[in-house]
């Protein structure tokens, strides 16, 4: 496990803190890219979010199993 220290500082009403090279480069992340914080059991990891798309299609995934007996039904009729 690799540690790394950063400090935060204000920037108008927000706390920021920079990522370092080694954490942009492990999560494939540039320069505008989304990221999100989940937060469970006192910790925090931070994640590169997923593109609106993928989002879409995992939901579409999602519907697709729940109810792929109707959707079948629906199809032989």
């Amino acid at each position: 496990m690799k540690m790394i220290q950063r400090s935060t500082r204000k920037s108008g009403h927000s706390v920021i803190t920079t990522l370092p090279p080694d954490v942009l480069q492990q999560l494939n992340l540039n320069v505008g890219d989304p990221i999100e914080y989940v937060i469970k059991g006192g910790r925090v990891e931070i994640r590169k979010a997923a593109e609106k798309e993928d989002d879409f299609l995992a939901t579409v995934n999602a519907v697709m199993d729940d109810y792929t007996v109707a959707l079948e039904g629906l199809v032989s009729r």
